[in-house]
């Protein structure tokens, strides 16, 4: 198939057993299918369409009409960041990295243009444009500094990585004039680059690796590559994670997990220009969570094992010294349940939905996925929640069914 050919999605739906909610599948079993990056914007302003990634002899970026399933695919080739596209404000373009450039391809005509290329011996490990389009900002690392990853390779690679140090930069470009500039660069396995909306001058990164290895994860730095500051303070028993800007620019909102003692588990928010800390509300463990661009819900995937996923195993549950998942019967493996064999007693796999004006949660439905590292991708069955951009819907991925899909949820307006 070629950049142009359109495929056809056919959707099914069933009524979850916990919430009673309507969960409609968007792509089908058998090949791997993810939407992209949680806090990307992968769908356009009217929630219609939605950027997307699915397996086919390779994996290929895919824009679908979410009205009829239709698909029209929009890369081709190895070497592609799958979760890395980003729909353009203005709904007309797609930025997405492939072959170490990042690329602007026009929705009308499927032309593209090169507006970034990694330098030689490096890697663009995350990326992010901003909100008008104007700026672009990657951190890239310096490949020979990279421990040897095998592939297939689960988790095992994020200590490996975290302890190997690699020399990582964080590069700040400006895609009206060309020009590039480093804004910082040090022996620090760097990580999650985002431009804060509505400034686009100050930058979110953090230091990536397992919670007990690093010094703290959150980290602000100035587009001039001045004033590099960490957030707060992050004690080796303490998870930060999943940090995102809320809409406005006003703050930057975590998830924090304590690991000893209460094991409290909190939504928290950081002013950047203030650095003041406010405990926003008790959670459910949120392996991820963001909220929506009317600032009406959160949205965060629970993860039934207390386990930090790093340390999960990478066998699908069950498989390992023989034993098996909750509710799950002898000699059955989770892939080989069905939506209708769904067990009477399961963990805390749930998709939750946060009131922001109650500040208050509820269950949205049973997401059921394995957390496995065995499609390929290590992300690739983790349930990534987020909601398109007018607020209808909530989008998360599951292996419930056997292998990663795209589901949906819709939402009930506020004042319907």
């Amino acid at each position: 198939m070629a950049i142009g050919d359109k495929i056809q999605n056919r959707f099914t739906a069933y009524r979850d057993s916990y919430t009673g909610v309507t969960v409609e599948r968007l792509t089908e079993p058998g090949n791997v299918s993810h939407h992209m990056y949680f806090y990307n914007r992968m769908s356009t302003a009217d929630g219609k369409k939605l950027l997307y990634c699915a397996e086919a002899e390779e994996r290929r970026l895919y824009l679908m009409d979410m009205e009829t399933g239709e698909a029209v695919q929009l890369t081709e080739g190895g070497g592609l960041d799958d979760y890395g596209g980003i729909l353009s404000s203005d709904d007309k373009y797609v930025y997405y990295q492939q072959e170490k450039v990042i690329w602007k391809l026009a929705l009308s005509g499927l032309e593209r243009e090169c507006v970034y290329r990694i330098a030689e011996g490096w890697t663009g490990d995350s990326w992010t444009v901003s909100g008008d389009g104007r700026y672009l900002s990657v951190i890239e690392t310096l490949q020979e500094s990279l421990p040897k990853r095998e592939e297939g390779a689960g988790w095992d690679f994020f200590a490996k990585t975290c302890l190997a140090k690699p020399r990582c930069r964080i590069v700040y470009v400006d895609l009206a004039s060309g020009t590039s500039r480093t804004l910082l660069e040090e022996n620090c396995w760097l990580g999650h680059v985002q431009i804060r909306p509505k400034d686009p001058d100050t930058i979110m990164f953090c230091h990536e690796g397992p919670y007990d290895l690093i010094d703290a994860r959150l980290w602000l730095v100035q587009s001039d590559g001045s004033r590099c500051r960490r957030c707060r303070e992050q004690p080796d028993d303490l998870i930060l994670t999943h940090e995102f800007w809320l809409p406005d620019g006003s703050r930057l909102a975590f998830v924090y997990r304590e690991t000893t003692g209460e094991k409290r588990e909190d939504i928290r928010m950081i002013n950047p220009d203030t650095m003041e800390e406010e405990v926003w509300m008790r959670c459910s463990p949120y392996a991820h969570f963001i909220c929506d661009r009317q600032n009406h819900y959160m949205v965060g995937d629970a993860q039934g094992s207390d386990v930090p996923i790093h340390l999960l195993d990478t066998k699908q549950p069950g498989e390992a010294d023989g034993g098996k998942a909750d509710g799950e019967k002898p000699g059955e493996t989770h892939k080989e349940r069905t939506v209708a064999e769904q067990p009477q007693e399961v963990r805390n796999d749930f998709i939750y939905l946060v009131d922001v004006e109650g500040r208050s949660e509820e269950r949205l439905c049973y997401h059921g996925t394995s957390w496995s590292a065995a499609y390929g991708n290590p992300q690739d069955s983790h349930p990534h929640p987020c909601f398109t951009e007018d607020g209808k819907y909530v989008i998360f991925v599951s292996d419930r069914e056997g292998t990663p899909c795209i589901y949906r949820v819709k939402l009930q307006q506020k004042g319907d």
